[in-house]
């Protein structure tokens, strides 16, 4: 699943500042949502952009932010991935960038990272249960001073490349499929190219 479905997702990102901001806005849509309901969302967003009723609280924002700002967030992204996907401080930095876009706390802006190839993954609820964790250890104070915020990330880095991106990402897939909110993606492969359907426009 992930040695198919990321490299598709990856180069579309990385290929154009358009094709980044589609992984970030469905990022944006997998946040207290279930993932079987991003392409309805994605086409609503289509339609509306920013107006859309799928972008509440601080996700219009960080649409906004995301469209307004797309080369910098583009090109950021891609230098930071020449100098490499698995050193845990220039991993924390591309987290830390993407932090920047209202509405992404420390794990949904590794998701993006995530799919851009670095070795980092998404501890969301789903994987905190997993790993027996409370929220607040993923939680990253906005309050702290850039460099302390760099050293949790980091921490945090650290503790996703134990297992290493590509187990979170296939035992989260096969971990989620057929639940409550993924009726009809019965199984991880199903779940992982549902991403792939989300982020390439296939809705």
């Amino acid at each position: 699943m992930h040695k198919r479905d990321l490299p598709l997702i990856r180069d579309h990102a990385l290929a154009s500042p358009d094709g980044l901001h589609d992984v970030v806005t469905f990022v944006l849509c997998t946040i207290q949502a279930g993932l079987s309901t991003c392409k309805l969302q994605l086409s609503d967003i289509r339609i509306n952009g920013a107006a859309s009723k799928y972008l509440w609280g601080a996700k219009a924002g960080g649409y906004q932010y995301a469209k307004d700002n797309a080369l910098m967030l583009w090109a950021e992204a891609n230098m930071l991935v020449e100098q490499g996907l698995n050193d845990p401080q220039n991993v924390a930095k591309a987290v830390y960038h993407f932090m920047q876009i209202p509405g992404l706390g420390m794990v949904k802006a590794s998701f993006v990272c995530q799919m851009l190839g670095f070795n980092v993954s998404c501890i969301d609820s789903h994987n905190l249960k997993r790993l027996g964790l409370s929220a607040n250890a993923v939680k990253v104070d906005a309050k702290l001073s850039e460099a302390k915020q760099l050293r949790k990330v980091e921490a945090y880095v650290e503790m996703c490349q134990l297992e290493g991106t590509e187990y979170w990402w296939c035992s989260w897939c096969d971990y989620v499929a057929g639940n409550r909110a993924n009726r009809r993606l019965t199984t991880g492969d199903a779940v992982s190219a549902y991403h792939v359907d989300c982020v390439l426009g296939y809705y």
